[in-house]
């Protein structure tokens, strides 16, 4: 893969990422409410700073609006992250890095709310790894220049993360399988509710299996190709599943979001896969030239 198109793959993940999530909170209700309706965490404060009873504070239309306009705001600056993804270089980093560096630290912020709503499942905040990991990955490439090993690393390390995440679901331990992992299945291979939950523990047992095999230097390759078929399987299921019931703007208003926040699943793992082999490295722990690393003009 030419170098320039491996950087340009590795901003188009955080377009994906940056511009997805814009759409999420332009339009829909992303967990904020989890953390600004939280009574034993925000109660203390709204009587002390803001000398109000909880129950006005919840039930408070204006205050509602101004946290929606909050996060509709949000949104808009993640499309403002997304821009900047596509033009930093170099000679403007200095000022872009402070840009897409709020919006990755704004995602994991993100990946925490998810989390909380999720009564705390450290799962849900490692399965977005690739998605706050992609903008930080951009950064990186700017910052590691001989230390290409490290920036390979970081990469497997948040692919890791998330197969090793999303296969805690699949399997259903110590989490329940999700309900909407199982529709998406019957939907989409029109199989029956055992069959797919016997499906996704095969798969919850591969992405275990590939999250450790893609540091070994023998099986790093196909460990990543698995990854990166299933990243792309996962991130098309949403809204496959969804055009099942019908082919709609609606459908896709509701579902293809989902799907473009997700492509770096299977985005990132491609990358990493293209550079180690451009590099002929099986290995993180291997020294790997600078040949083939993304050069920032």
């Amino acid at each position: 893969m030419p170098i320039t198109r491996t950087l340009n793959l590795l901003k188009f993940c955080c377009v994906c990422v940056f511009f997805g999530r814009a759409y999420e909170h332009i339009f829909y209700d992303p967990p904020y409410r989890s953390l600004l309706w939280d009574e034993a965490i925000l109660s203390p404060i709204i009587k002390s700073v803001f000398r109000m009873d909880w129950a006005d504070y919840v039930t408070n239309t204006s205050i509602d609006n101004k946290i929606q306009i909050g996060i509709v705001s949000v949104g808009f600056f993640y499309f403002f992250c997304g821009i900047a993804s596509v033009f930093i270089t170099r000679k403007n980093y200095d000022v872009l890095k402070y840009i897409i560096g709020t919006g990755a630290g704004s995602l994991i912020f993100l990946a925490v709310l998810q989390a909380k709503s999720n009564f705390y499942h450290f799962a849900m905040f490692f399965e977005h790894a690739i998605q706050f990991g992609s903008p930080i990955a951009l950064l990186a490439c700017f910052k590691l220049k001989e230390r290409q090993f490290t920036w390979i690393l970081f990469l497997k390390l948040i692919i890791a993360l998330t197969f090793i995440s999303h296969g805690l679901y699949a399997v259903g331990r110590p989490y329940p399988v999700p309900g909407n992992f199982v529709t998406m299945v019957i939907n989409i291979l029109t199989i029956t509710e055992g069959q797919a939950m016997s499906f996704l523990l095969i798969a919850g047992c591969l992405d275990f299996l590939a999250a450790i095999l893609i540091f070994l230097p023998k099986t790093s390759n196909i460990a990543l190709v698995y990854a990166v078929f299933w990243g792309f399987f996962t991130a098309f299921a949403r809204i496959i599943s969804g055009l099942t019931y019908e082919f709609s703007a609606i459908i896709f208003h509701q579902y293809l979001f989902t799907t473009i926040y997700r492509l770096p699943h299977g985005l990132i793992p491609l990358l990493t896969y293209y550079i180690i082999k451009k590099n002929n490295a099986k290995s993180i722990y291997y020294k790997i030239s600078m040949t083939g690393f993304p050069k920032i003009k």
